[in-house]
């Protein structure tokens, strides 16, 4: 269990809605709507749901599950019966008849007997019928959707047929049986069940149950609830309605479990049935349904319970089934509380430069904070050494390519790295990525493994991300099984980007967007290459800044000549231009291509040793170093101190002194010269 109540950063309103929907004041007007929290890996889903367990699960029946291993839907509601029918001290107890009566009918096990078998296995007492149950294999594949704490719900009980069954008499067996009938055609007791039976055994459906049988599973569940809470005499009835939380949702089982329990509250509300009490909570780490994709802001104050979710379709009066609410990246305060480090001379500082690197994202800077904080953490001094042999301060341009497992623990909440010697960026990207990437056999990440990755990665070196042009870039690679449509696909569905209703992307995360581009900057000659096959797609003159965009991305120390081309194009640029405004947009453009370069200098020198040192009135000279001075300015993991500031605002003023188009030259120079006013000790 996580330190949850510290770690919340802006979700608070989403734990006061559940408390408030969770107190009951009689039977419900309305169905209660499906919470639904959607956002990427590592966006705080499960620190959420910790939060919601540890202040609710003893006051409320509950039970919390982690619905990534869900075979079947069967194994869910097997679950949550399980969960929600632990004793908790004060709270009466609850059965469930007619699921229990579902599942044993589910679970038989044919030998040969068929339907004749069957009616006898259902008129069996529950220590008869369990030779011919399966429902004790079903037990160990429901165990593991529980929390590790209610998992001895199913271990201990080697019965489970009997744990489900025992308490249903004769009056209860009868009452299940109606309501199976009814919801079926009719015939006799147990021609529903059987039915059931022979559907669910006779085929194999992607999520493990056929939809009926599923659909089945589901109302019975509800139903029970509504028996129990609704139909109790009135010094029995309940305070608290019951509390569904469910992790990793997004799955095929587990969307379809959702999808079923709002079709079903559906159902019974077109019936004018009284709702049910469950309050669900759900976690899904990737894109969601259409009906709820429109995501409201965790710290929107229209989130209340009682207030209509902003989005929902339909008039006032139209019931809501889905409340959709994004968990969102942090925002720069909370990043700011997050920080516990002043490795760049100030606490601040520290701050903006984790924003800038993880985008926010929660788990990443809550990692990232840690370890700068633990890297840079000076050692006290050695009396007895002298201070030329002090430890150096800790460069946090090394905050990424440091070993993740040093002499001091990681945090018990952490999950341990794959390999001991893991960096911090591969420890990233394993928790992000973690759908796409495939480790080798010793568990190193290796590109020639990672065929994907390789795709998103070369997908994402290209601005606005154009699928035409990656897939150019692929075929001048020669890479075939890859394509631009499925890389995309694969960011989209992980919610790492947003796209136009038209498919066309518009945000990568900015986490992903630096994980990709250091993954392909591990093999120079695959780095050169795909900025190589871009440079050769942008061939016409209305792509000449897309061009030499990926021309600069190729520059090294040992490579300039792609710097001298692209500092030619800029200077024709400089003379063509009709305006300075003109000149600087493409100078945006050509800056803001990606960078595999690294370096201890101070990145002011290496500028210099890269681009030559400022010359007074040399145009090209001046031109050469701004345009490098940006282009390693705009990666924040080079220039995390922002260094190179008083370098790009050298530049513009000398460009200004020459040119007579100099208002907004001065006023760009102006921009940085603040920029390196405020980082200035």
């Amino acid at each position: 269990m996580t330190d949850a109540k510290a770690r919340l950063h802006g979700r608070e309103r989403v734990v006061d809605y559940t408390k408030a929907a969770l107190v009951r004041r009689g039977v419900p007007e309305r169905p209660l709507p499906i919470v639904l929290l959607a956002g990427p890996r590592g966006s705080g889903g499960s620190v959420l749901l910790d939060t919601l367990w540890a202040q609710c699960a003893d006051d409320c029946l509950s039970v919390r599950l982690d619905l990534r291993s869900a075979q079947g839907v069967e194994d869910i509601v097997l679950a949550a019966v399980r969960g929600l029918g632990r004793r908790i001290a004060g709270i009466r107890a609850i059965d469930f008849p007619r699921t229990a009566m579902l599942l044993k009918a589910l679970s038989f096990v044919d030998t040969g007997g068929g339907r004749t078998a069957f009616e006898t296995y259902l008129r069996a007492r529950a220590q008869d019928a369990q030779a011919q149950s399966s429902l004790n294999d079903w037990g160990s594949r429901a165990a593991v959707l529980l929390s590790p704490e209610q998992r001895g719900l199913l271990d201990v009980l080697t019965g489970l047929l009997g744990a489900l069954h025992s308490a249903v008499g004769k009056h209860r067996d009868s009452k299940a049986l109606r309501w199976l009938a009814e919801r079926g055609d009719g015939g006799r007791e147990y021609e529903s069940l059987w039915e059931l039976y022979r559907q669910h055994h006779a085929q194999d459906t992607p999520t493990g149950t056929p939809r009926v049988v599923a659909r089945t599973l589901c109302a019975a569940l509800l139903a029970d609830l509504r028996s129990d809470f609704n139909d109790s005499w009135p010094r029995m009835q309940r305070p608290r309605n019951c509390l569904l939380l469910l992790d990793n949702a997004g799955g095929r089982t587990a969307d379809l479990f959702l999808e079923l329990l709002a079709e079903c509250r559906r159902e019974s509300a077109a019936a004018g049935e009284r709702p049910d009490p469950a309050v669900v909570v759900a976690v899904q780490r990737g894109r969601v349904r259409p009906e709820a994709d429109r995501l409201l802001d965790p710290t929107d104050e229209r989130l209340e319970f009682g207030l209509r979710h902003p989005y929902a379709p339909g008039g006032d009066g139209h019931p809501v089934w889905w409340y959709p609410v994004a968990l969102a990246d942090l925002n720069g305060e909370q990043v700011l509380a997050l920080c516990a480090s002043s490795v760049l001379g100030r606490h601040n500082r520290d701050a903006d430069f984790l924003y800038e690197l993880a985008g926010g994202h929660p788990e990443s800077t809550d990692r990232l904070a840690h370890l700068l904080a633990r890297f840079g953490r000076t050692p006290p001094r050695d009396p007895h050494r002298p201070p030329a042999e002090a430890p150096e301060p800790f460069d946090p341009r090394q905050l990424l390519t440091g070993r993740l497992t040093t002499d001091h623990a990681l945090p018990d909440h952490w999950p341990a790295p794959a390999r001991a010697d893991s960096t911090v960026e591969d420890y990233l990207l394993r928790r992000v990525l973690a759908d796409h990437l495939t480790a080798g056999p010793n568990g190193r990440l290796a590109p020639e493994d990672n065929a994907p990755l390789n795709a998103m990665a070369v997908l994402a070196a290209t601005p606005g991300l154009r699928r035409g042009a990656c897939n150019a870039a692929l075929q001048y690679l020669g890479w075939s099984g890859v394509d631009a449509d499925s890389a995309q696909l694969r960011l989209t569905a992980s919610m790492w980007l947003d796209e136009t209703p038209e498919g066309d992307a518009t945000r990568l995360h900015p986490l992903i967007a630096l994980l990709l581009r250091r993954w392909l900057a591990r093999t120079p000659d695959t780095w050169r290459a795909v900025h190589a096959g871009y440079a050769t797609h942008y061939s016409s003159r209305a792509d000449a800044p897309l061009r030499h965009h990926h021309t600069l991305a190729q520059v090294e120390l040992a490579r300039r000549e792609p710097l001298t081309t692209v500092v030619g194009h800029l200077d024709e640029e400089y003379e063509r231009s009709a305006t300075a405004q003109d000149w600087l947009r493409v100078l945006d453009q050509v800056t803001a291509a990606p960078n595999r370069l690294s370096t201890p200098l101070d990145p002011r020198t290496f500028v210099t040793s890269l681009a030559g040192p400022a010359e007074a009135r040399n145009r090209r000279r001046t031109i050469t170093r701004l345009a490098v001075a940006r282009w390693l300015h705009g990666d924040r993991s080079f220039d995390p101190a922002h260094q190179l500031a008083h370098t790009i605002a050298d530049g513009y003023e000398h460009l200004a002194e020459i040119t007579e188009d100099n208002e907004l030259l001065y006023r760009q120079a102006g921009l940085f010269r603040r920029i390196e006013n405020n980082w200035k000790d």
